[in-house]
Formats: C-alpha cells, structure tokens, sequence
C-alpha cells in the first residue's frame, strides 16, 4: 500500500512593513527640547489666562501685590466721621425699684395665746394684680375669735369687781370718817367738862382732866389712821384698776392681731411668693394650709410699672459712668429683644467680688472690687418680670467725635510701635502712621493722619507685603 503526499495549503499574502523613521539621537547629557510652535502655543494660552484673572480680581476688588506672589481677597472699609460710641456691657438680675416685703405676722398679745405658728386659709395666687388695700393672705381666725371673747368677759367681770370694790371703799372711809368725827366731839365735851373742875373736888377734877386727855389721845390716834387707811384704800382702788387696764389692753392686742391675721397689700402691685425652708428640709414656696413662723417672708408685692436692673460693676469701669447714661438692656429668656434704660444709681463704695472676701488668701476675686449700681428700664413691658437674667450695654455720656474706623483696621510694626492703616489711592495701598485718639470694643477715632471718606484696608495684605506702598 502506498501513500501520497497531501497537497499543500494555499498561504495568505505577505505584507511588507515599512520601518519608522528613527529620530537622530542628541547630544549625550541634553533633554529633548520641544518644538518652537509648541512653546509659542502655550505662553500665549498662559498670558490669556493671566490677563484673565487680572481683569476678573480688579473687577472683584482684589489686587495682586508685587512680591508676594500670591492674590489675596482684600476686605475694604470707608473712613467717616461721626461719635465715637463707648459701651461698657454689665450682667444684673431684673427687680422692682419699689416693692413691698411680706412676712407672717407677729403676734403681740401675751403669751397665753398659745401660738408659735400659724395657718395660712387663705393666699392669692402668685402673678395676680392686686390694689392697695386688697387681703392677699389670711391666716386662722377662729382660735382668736374665740379668746378675745373670753378676755372681753374677763375684763367685764374685772370692770364689776372694781366698781363694788370702789364702792365697799366708800363705805369704809364714810365709817372711819363718822368714827374721826364722833372722837373729835368726845375730845370737845371733855373739853367742856374740864372746865368745870374748879368746882368739883380735887379727885373730879383730876378724872376729868384723864377723861379729855384720853379723848383727846383717840381722836388724834383715828386722825392719823385716816391718813394712813386713805392711802391704803387709794391704793387698793388703783390695783384693781390696774387689773382691768391690763385686761383691756390684752383685748386690744388680740384686736390688733386679729388685723394683722388678714394681711392687705400696702401697694399695688403683682403677687410674688417666696421660697421658704419647709419643715421636711427643703425649700419651697408657702401654700394654703401650711404652718409658717411668724415673721417669716412668704410673698412681696412688686410694683410693676418701674422695673431696674441690679448689676455690679468694676471699679475701674465704674470711671467711665454716669448716672444718666443711656443703656440698652437685654434679657436671657427672650434673645434678640432690646429695651431702652438709663443709668439710676451707682454705689459710692465698693465691695468684694463674689469669689473672695475679707478673709479669703489669695483666692480668685479677693482684691477684684465691685461697684453696685442700677439700670432703669424705660420700656414697659409685661415680659419685663423679677427674677430675670439680663444684660445692659451702658452707653457713656462723653462721645468724642472725629474720623472713625473699625479697630481691626489699626496696625503696628511691633504691636508697640505707632499705628498705622493702609490706605488706597489709585489702585494701590499706601501705608499711613495715624494717631489714635480713643478706642472702643469695635471703632478707633483717630485724631489725626487721615480724612472721612478715604478707603482703608481691613484684611488680605500678607504678612511679607506690610511695607507695600
């Protein structure tokens, strides 16, 4: 068996590649440098660009300082000339300039009352609106009632002792007075009969003579116990009269408290309770039914109508103030709500601060002195309460005037050195050396080296461009 050979596949057509040109290789140790149209393309798109910004930063306000290298956002102010406003700002607490203290009342009858506390019956509520006069608290009433009934039967029952005593009196001197009376007469007879001894025999005679002097022994002895019995009965009268003045005026005490039980609104004015140590050790505000001591606080009635601000300030700010000044009064509990004030009282010495005292060493606020005044609330507002935190901005009096920029724009070489602004002129900052007249928390008066109306420059001059001009 013989074999053949398979025919051979046709083969695809060979194309020919034709070799890339290689380009020259250059000088050892150089880089390829690009081409000259290249380059021409991109400086122009670069110059492009710049213009660009430029046009974009002077239309936005912005101006590119030689040297830095770097464009910065340039915050702009205007000079103008106006009042130079210095605000001091204090913290108080909001209280009424007239109120009215409120305690229990005191009970000023004999201690036989039995009381040493009373129950409240009867309270207004607190935030009411009272007139003068009202009874905004009532204590228990009916224990009095009841005693002053009885005393007002004791001092009946005295009253009648006394006139039957008066008149037991009276009969006593009347009896002592006949008896005085009858011995003077005995005296005189024997008076009588002693003359008559001439006649008699010397024994008669010596009889009548015992006889008138004995007379008159008795009646001079009844003479000078009359005297003596008048004081004693004068006497006894007095102390039985004393007896029903002391009567009386326990009465009148007890009438007196039995007022005070019913406690009335000196003033007109708002119902305010306060807080009082309770029996179980915590601090509360009375209520109807409660035992309170007398003299306690319980309530204060606040008039309303003209409301201050307690604050304290320091000593050295206190220079700066005067009564009069204008305020502007905040309260914590409605931020954003501004009131008008004015300066009432400042203290005339100062005290320690909270934080130290005469016998604290070295602790935080022992030497800090304060000064203690108070701000006037012109506006009336029924949101203005007591008991409110608040915050016053006071205005002082003394506005000097003159060119006045914003603080921040002030600077200085050194931070001790003279002042300075930059202003602009023609596109350009210029560095100015001002003098600083006064400054406050946000303004700068300046006296002299610049005019209103000139621009000055706030932020964005780098710290590297400070001498720029």
């Amino acid at each position: 068996m013989s074999t053949s050979n398979p025919s051979p596949l046709p083969q695809s057509p060979q194309v020919e590649r034709r070799p890339q040109p290689v380009p020259p290789p250059g000088p050892p140790g150089h880089a390829r440098k690009p081409s000259l149209g290249l380059t021409a393309g991109l400086c122009l798109v670069a110059s492009l660009a710049t213009a660009l910004a430029i046009l974009a930063l002077a239309n936005r306000g912005v101006d590119a300082l030689s040297g830095s290298g770097v464009g910065t956002q340039a915050r702009l102010a205007t000079a103008a000339g106006g009042e130079l406003l210095t605000t001091l700002r204090v913290g108080g607490t909001i209280e009424t300039l007239k109120f009215a203290a409120i305690r229990v009342p005191q009970m000023r009858g004999p201690r036989d009352a039995g009381r040493a506390d009373l129950t409240i019956m009867s309270l207004a509520p607190a935030g009411s609106i009272v007139k003068a006069g009202a009874v905004v608290a009532e204590f228990e009433l009916k224990w009095l009632v009841d005693h002053i009934d009885d005393v007002e039967s004791s001092v009946v029952r005295r009253q009648s002792n006394l006139k039957k005593h008066i008149a037991d009196v009276q009969i006593l001197k009347e009896t002592e007075r006949q008896a005085r009376v009858t011995a003077k007469a005995e005296y005189q007879k024997a008076l009588l009969d002693l003359k008559t001894a001439e006649v008699r025999s010397q024994i008669e005679a010596e009889v009548l003579k015992n006889v008138s002097e004995e007379a008159r022994a008795t009646w001079g002895q009844l003479e000078e116990e009359g005297r003596i019995k008048e004081v004693v009965h004068d006497a006894s009268i007095r102390g039985q009269e004393l007896i029903v003045r002391e009567e009386e005026l326990h009465v009148g005490r007890h009438v007196r408290d039995l007022k005070r039980l019913q406690v009335k609104a000196p003033i007109p004015g708002m119902v305010v309770h306060e807080t009082l140590f309770g029996r179980g050790g915590q601090f509360s505000q009375a209520t109807e039914g409660d035992q309170i001591y007398p003299g306690a606080l319980f309530m204060r009635i606040v008039d309303v109508s003209q409301m201050v601000v307690n604050a304290s300030v320091n000593q050295v700010d206190a220079q700066s103030i005067r009564i009069g000044d204008e305020a502007v009064v905040e309260l914590d509990a409605y931020p954003g709500e501004q009131f008008r004030g004015r300066v009432l009282e400042i203290g005339a010495m100062a005290s320690s601060g909270s934080a130290g005292s005469r016998f604290s060493r070295g602790q935080p606020g022992a030497f800090i002195k304060h000064i203690p005044m108070r701000i006037m609330v012109e506006d009336h507002d029924e949101r203005i309460l007591p008991d409110l935190s608040a915050s016053v901005d006071v205005h002082a009096a003394n506005r000097p005037e003159g060119v006045l920029v914003p603080r921040e724009a002030l600077r200085s070489a050194d931070g001790e050195g003279p002042s300075f602004v930059y202003v602009r002129s023609d596109g350009e900052f210029l560095r100015r050396e001002v003098r600083v007249q006064d400054v406050s928390d946000t303004e700068a008066l300046i006296a002299t080296g610049l005019r209103a109306g000139e621009e000055i420059l706030l932020s964005g001059l780098p710290v590297s461009a400070e001498g720029h001009q």
